[in-house]
């Protein structure tokens, strides 16, 4: 039961196609590929995703899109800040939100694969790019207050996911936290087989649950996982698992049913991507005694 293509995708249904056999080719390579292969592997796939389907290439940012989505997020991470915060961010692609919130808070890290990230021209003296593999952390252990990722974690195959929380517990202060927000597999999938798949077969090689994400969370280490709601001081945020077994009941339903009813129900009440349960946003805490 795959999904209708909307009519704001500027594509045909065979270019999307198109996308979809390639990306699918590409995810099979990273899926299937022995975990020591992989970091390797992860550069070479996107590089070749993009070569093959140009159209994909990030396009150069609107500023005023970029404004308002450094703003939302920036939003949400302000009740976690302090003046003397350290502040991570994974995955942080042209690190524009790293960059705004460095005037914010005493130190910024902003880690990414790529050495083109940050862009040219001067960055602040406590801004500092970090090329480093998501799952080895190049940090001193215990030196950040508050780690953040965005439609991130999807992306790492599910044993590489397990070791990136690992790393990013080891570089947390005790006390400190992990906002992790990543897209539901219940209205998903998210990635370009949504359209031809009911299961991601894309490069997004794994999609959570609140629950999903709380548990890997606990697994890796963590003293607690909570579910982020609201911007208020002290953050909002509220038991799992109250979600979690909402998330549960939704999917024992068969796809057909749970779709619409997810749409005519959780659907009216906001648009994409604001729907509820449309984004898992779930926090990890590391404990005080380290």
């Amino acid at each position: 039961m795959p999904l209708p293509i909307p009519s704001s995708e500027p594509r045909s249904r065979e270019q999307l196609r198109r996308h979809y056999e390639i990306e699918k080719r590409l995810a099979e390579r990273l899926r299937t590929a022995p975990k020591a292969e992989r970091r390797r592997l992860y550069g070479e796939v996107y590089d070749e995703l993009f070569r093959s389907v140009p159209e994909l290439r990030p396009p150069v940012a609107d500023p005023e899109s970029q404004r308002f989505v450094v703003g939302l997020q920036a939003a949400a991470l302000e009740p976690f800040l302090e003046a003397d915060t350290v502040f991570l961010e994974l995955g942080a692609g042209d690190c524009a939100l790293a960059l705004h919130l460095a005037g914010r808070v005493r130190r910024v890290y902003a880690v990414d694969a790529s050495a083109a990230a940050a862009g040219a021209g001067e960055h602040p003296d406590n801004f500092e790019l970090v090329l480093a593999d998501a799952t080895e952390l190049a940090l001193e252990p215990a030196s950040v207050d508050l780690a953040y990722s965005c439609h991130f974690l999807e992306h790492l195959h599910p044993e590489d996911a397990a070791d990136h929380l690992a790393a990013v517990l080891r570089v947390l202060r005790p006390g400190g936290c992990y906002v992790c927000v990543t897209p539901n597999r219940l209205w998903g999938p998210h990635d370009v087989s949504r359209y031809f798949d009911d299961v991601p077969t894309g490069l997004h090689l794994c999609e959570y649950t609140h629950g999903d994400l709380a548990r890997r969370l606990l697994r890796a280490g963590f003293e607690e996982a909570k579910v982020l709601r609201g911007q208020a001081r002290p953050p909002r945020c509220t038991t799992v698992w109250r979600y979690a077994g909402l998330e549960k009941a939704l999917e024992l339903l068969p796809l057909k049913l749970r779709r619409p009813l997810m749409s005519a129900g959780l659907g009216r009440l906001k648009p994409p991507p604001y729907r509820p349960l449309e984004q898992v946003q779930v926090v990890g805490y590391r404990g005080a005694g380290g």
